[in-house]
Parts: C-alpha cells; structure tokens; sequence
C-alpha cells in the first residue's frame, strides 16, 4: 500500500515543512538585527555563532557604542523554529573586554562563544574602519605635500 508514492510524499511533506522552519527562523533572525540595528546611529553591531548542531547552537547580536560598552546583547539559543531572541539585559553597560573575560570563562557555552564571536567581528570591522581612516589621512596629507608652494 505503501510504494515508492507514499514514501515519495512523506519526502515532500518533510521538505517543505523544512522550507517553513526555515523560513520562521530567518524572519525572526532578521527582526532581532532590525531592532538592533536601527536603535543607535553610532557604535558597532557584531554577530556571531557558537555551538554545534550536536551540542546546540546559539546566535549572539552585541551592539557596542563608542565608549565601548555594551548597549545591547541579545542571543538565539535552539535548535527547533521554537527559538525566540532572549535579551541578554545582565551584560548591558558592560565594557567589551569584560564581557570578552566573563565570555572567555566558558567557552564551551553556545551563547558564550557566540558573544566572543560577535566581539571579534566588532574588533575586525572597527581595525578595518581605522586602517580606512588612516590611508584616507595619509592621502590627503600627500596631496597637501604636492600643492604646497616651492
């Protein structure tokens, strides 16, 4: 009763509620980052993973300002379309290396190594942002080299 048709169906049933699952985790991916990332006009926004699909995997959203506290750190944590961003509100205030040593503490944790990937992401776009600023300093003192009067 059960011939290839069958099996084939319970396939495309699997499949597609797949597709569904995934499709709930992204919208809810992309409205945690929405929300962080539209709340401040300066600072840096990093995302990392951490875990394993074994162990269980967790997202990190850390929002760092200028003064390199922690304004915001939201977190991910599951593995079933069930996954909801938790606010992390006990890390907020806190200055990036301490977050990185209480992180640092457990890093077998998901979310712990996810936060240290979010704050590795952090450090490498602001190292790029002054590696930026540096050549563009650079330039415009070469220019004013160029014009000045002989």
């Amino acid at each position: 009763m059960w011939g290839w048709q069958g099996i084939l169906a319970l396939l495309v049933l699997a499949w597609t509620l797949q597709c569904a699952g995934t499709f709930v985790q992204v919208r809810r991916y992309r409205a945690a980052f929405r929300e962080l990332s539209n709340g401040w006009s300066d600072g840096w926004m990093g995302a990392g993973k951490g875990g394993s699909a074994l162990r269980g995997a967790a997202l990190a959203m850390v929002v760092m300002g200028p003064d390199e506290r922690i304004r915001r750190a939201v977190s991910i944590r599951g593995r079933t379309v069930f996954a909801q961003a938790e606010r992390l509100a006990h890390l907020e205030g806190m200055t990036a290396e301490a977050l990185r040593d209480e992180a640092a503490r457990t890093p077998k944790d998901a979310v712990s190594a996810a936060l240290l990937s979010a704050l590795d992401q952090i450090a490498t776009v602001r190292a790029a942002q002054a590696a930026r600023a540096e050549k563009s300093a650079q330039g415009r003192a070469d220019e004013d080299w160029a014009e000045a009067p002989a």
